[in-house]
């Protein structure tokens, strides 16, 4: 492995602490949070807008991305990676299953088919959604 001053032994040249990807608690808690908001507003928009709401995460994903690695002080690595998706998928669930839940609401006891058909028909929207928000993100975060 080569290293600033030659080569070295794979053991010898990995350094002991990587300033890019240790991060504290707290750095995590934040960019959990920031992507759980963009996973919530994802999720609210993918669902009502169809197919537009597809283009328009592929670029929501990215901006969320960049707002939580400039947050975490540009930290990087599978944590914060992990931290980044499941943030947003989380959120774009929790938003999808708000808008059920009032959707039903709406409609009391006997609106049971009518739920049924909403989640048929914008469930996969929200889902793909959040799935390219992802692939969003995932673009602007590599390491």
């Amino acid at each position: 492995m080569q290293g600033p001053v030659g080569f070295r032994c794979r053991q010898c040249g990995t350094p002991a602490y990587d300033p890019l990807t240790s991060v504290r608690p707290s750095q995590l808690a934040i960019g959990l949070g920031i992507s759980l908001l963009g996973g919530l507003v994802i999720g609210l928009v993918g669902g009502r807008i169809g197919f537009f709401g597809l283009l328009l995460a592929w670029f929501a994903g990215g901006l969320i991305a960049d707002a939580v690695i400039r947050f975490v002080g540009f930290k990087r690595g599978p944590k914060m990676m992990a931290t980044l998706f499941g943030g947003i998928l989380v959120g774009a669930a929790l938003a999808f299953v708000g808008e059920a839940m009032s959707f039903a609401g709406t409609f009391g006891t006997d609106g049971g088919m009518m739920v049924a058909g909403y989640l048929y028909s914008q469930g996969p929207w929200a889902a793909l959604a959040a799935a390219i928000a992802c692939f969003g993100a995932w673009s602007r975060f590599r390491f």
